[in-house]
């Protein structure tokens, strides 16, 4: 670790964090944190940089060159920051702090009902009573709320110069109505910062020195970064496959993109192809939720790609996770079963909920030994054992036992009862821990579990044992800290580590360097944020952040106080005790069947892959099928599964690592034509002041 890679890892991860959400929902280019654990931000500019700027550093001087160390952590660092404006945090931070307010004047029942009462305090916008003080209200309504749905209103600009453009933008902001939301919220999003970097440092050395995972992200990363001793270019980049395969993407990939700019001049290269005709021979298909996605045939080279570096019984379970979901819930389908499920619940969300949990014990199960080492060393009953990561692992647990306790103590105070809140922080890690597996062993890099914490106890426990005002406190620690679980902080961090310690950079130094930057990062981000929601209005086209999740606490909860209001024990559940309630449990019809299901899966095809040698499907499939992620990319990893296959068949393992720079190259290609035209979008919008045409390279 240098000076100048700590101070280029710090600069461009405050870039990415703080302009993150006016790429995405003021400029509307191409996300910065598209691509998820392969956020084309940092990966395509690395990309670029690697093949162009930093050969020209070397032709000026040697001593200018980044060494692959210091790019390492440059990429680490960055990644880790992605977790920041996009939907790990920012897309929904403030929207749900000051959102509900607006929501509640335009939906029927919120104000009878008085829904966001249930809100505990400081969790929103203090908000005047309107009753008691109607100017005072109007008056803070239009200045946090109207303003932050519009823009504030700005004065003539003229030929102003541009910092006092920028006080004036700064002034807006209602900085002392913002102060008590934040103070709540801010202190539990770095302790949750906090926990996720103590996790990844122990279940690192688990994972790489005792499991021996792949890190196929990591390994990519690493292979366009390793540059032997005096040579200008990464070893990848001399190989001509690589060239063949970057061109072949950046052809195809800029052609589609020119042709949304100009179609009367370009025909696009077919990437999708319905396959519609089929449903006549298997008309019910349509009957299962997903079914009629394996209809559409889509053809993602990145995902193609990456599929051929990960093992035949991965890429095999991706690709048939679909079909598999589709023959297992049909069935089910027949006799009437209901398997909708959206992000609070549902049967497949319960059953992924399921299958989560009892991957998280299956982990457990298998590094046993270790932790309990560790969780030893921490306690200070045994000494530090340089095997189990020594001191460096020790306190990390130490640590983690400290964000997890101060996390319980601040939800209860939120008023959540001390056992949901020790629930609620238990699943949470456990979530951030299971989707960095999930990356570390099979290299997914777009993953959604599409269940939440909130939602899985409401249909456990009922309404009753579970009340609204429980719902809606448990349901907004959800949405803040963990709704989008893969643009978590621990998975990039995870990744990371694998990443700094393959180009001997310190992952120790690289952990707490990264919670360092999460903090500085996060703070100037909320601020710059705020400033320019305020001068130019929320985006309201987003419905994910401008509506849904603003509203789905309270939607929520909303249904479940009309329940209980109806049989007359609405204000019983809200004035007893949880242990008067709890014996009052009622799940949901076909709840506990679903959780069960999941939870039997996992168990069964674990004990399979250890016990059979040649069983060919991996249990990570019950956690990932019948989700967005899996019906947009189950056909390419299918392809990249036949493609490596057929490799081997008919060229042995010579060919694979023949065609390897291809994929790489192919990678890479993708990446980077991101990248060009976000660079090209930001241009047009500085030189006409429109919003350039949006061309999504991959699904979000």
């Amino acid at each position: 670790m240098t000076i100048r890679s700590i101070i280029l890892a710090f600069v461009c991860a405050i870039f990415i964090a703080a302009c993150g959400y006016i790429n995405d929902a003021v400029l509307y280019l191409e996300s910065f944190t598209n691509g998820s654990l392969l956020p084309i931000i940092v990966i395509g500019t690395l990309a670029l940089f690697v093949m162009v700027f930093n050969p020209l550093l070397g032709l000026i001087n040697k001593k200018l060159q980044m060494k692959g160390g210091e790019l390492a952590l440059i990429v680490a660092v960055s990644c880790a920051a992605c977790s920041i404006p996009g939907r790990g945090m920012l897309e929904q931070f403030t929207h749900t702090m000051v959102m509900p307010y607006h929501w509640e004047r335009v939906t029927p029942g919120w104000k009878q009902k008085h829904v966001l009462d249930y809100a505990p305090k400081g969790a929103l916008i203090v908000m005047p009573d309107e009753k008691k003080e109607p100017d005072l209200h109007t008056e803070v309504y239009e200045r946090t709320v109207t303003a932050y749905l519009i823009g504030a209103q700005k004065t003539a600009e003229g030929d102003r110069p541009m910092w006092r453009s920028f006080k004036d933008a700064v002034h807006r902001v209602p900085w002392a109505d913002w102060r008590v939301p934040l103070t709540t919220w801010m202190p539990l999003v770095f302790l949750s910062a906090l926990a996720s970097v103590c996790l990844a440092l122990i279940t690192y050395r688990q994972w790489s020195a005792h499991e021996y995972l792949s890190f196929p992200i990591a390994d990519f990363n690493a292979t366009l970064i390793e540059r032997e001793e005096g040579k200008l270019l990464p070893a990848i980049c001399r190989n001509r496959m690589f060239w063949v395969g970057l061109l072949i993407l950046l052809f195809i990939r800029i052609n589609n993109g020119l042709f949304i700019w100009y179609p009367d001049y370009y025909i696009p290269v077919q990437l999708t192809w319905s396959l519609a005709p089929f449903s006549k021979v298997w008309p019910n298909l349509f009957r299962v939720p997903y079914g009629s996605s394996l209809l559409v045939f889509r053809f993602f080279p990145l995902v193609v790609a990456f599929a051929f570096f990960l093992s035949s019984e991965i890429s095999l379970t991706l690709a048939v996770s679909q079909l598999c979901w589709v023959f297992c819930a049909f069935p089910m389908v027949t006799v009437g079963m209901n398997l909708n499920t959206d992000w609070v619940g549902g049967w497949q969300g319960w059953q992924r909920a399921g299958a989560f949990i009892m991957m998280f014990f299956f982990l457990l199960y298998t590094g046993r030994h270790y932790y309990w080492h560790v969780l030893l060393s921490a306690l200070g009953l045994r000494k530090p054992d340089k095997e189990d990561g020594g001191s460096a692992n020790a306190w990390a647990m130490r640590l983690l036992i400290f964000a997890f306790i101060a996390m319980f103590i601040m939800i209860t105070r939120l008023g959540l009862e001390w056992p949901f809140a020790l629930i609620t922080v238990a699943l949470m890690l456990m979530t951030f821990v299971v989707v960095s597996r999930i990356s570390a062993e099979t290299g997914l890099f777009f993953i959604q579990p599409r269940w939440t914490i909130f939602g899985l106890l409401t249909a456990g426990l009922g309404s009753f044992a579970f009340p609204p005002r429980a719902q809606i406190i448990c349901g907004l620690v959800c949405i803040f800290l963990s709704i989008d679980q893969c643009q978590a902080l621990m998975p990039y961090v995870t990744n990371g580590l694998k990443l700094c310690d393959r180009t001997k950079v310190s992952t120790t130094k690289y952990g707490w360097s990264t919670l360092a930057m999460y903090i500085i990062a996060m703070t100037i981000a909320v601020a710059v944020l705020l400033i320019a929601v305020y001068t130019w209005g929320a985006p309201q086209n987003m419905d994910w952040s401008y509506k849904r999740l603003p509203t789905m606490s309270f939607r929520t909860a909303l249904p479940e106080i009309l329940q209980l209001e109806a049989v007359g024990s609405l204000e019983e559940a809200d004035a007893l005790p949880w242990w008067q309630r709890i014996s009052r449990i009622m799940p949901r019809e076909n709840f506990v069947g679903a959780f069960v299901f999941g939870i039997a899966l996992v168990w069964f095809f674990s004990l399979l892959r250890l016990r059979v040698p040649w069983w060919p499907l991996h249990p990570v499939m019950f956690l990932l099928w019948a989700t967005y992620p899996m019906e947009q990319t189950c056909h390419a990893f299918f392809c990249g599964y036949l493609i490596k296959v057929c490799a081997i068949r008919f060229g042995s393992m010579k060919l694979v690592r023949k065609l390897k720079p291809f994929m790489v190259g192919v990678i890479a290609g993708e990446l980077l034509s991101a990248v060009l035209f976000m660079i090209f979008g930001f241009i047009y919008y500085l030189n006409t002041g429109e919003t350039p045409k949006i061309y999504r390279w991959f699904p979000r």
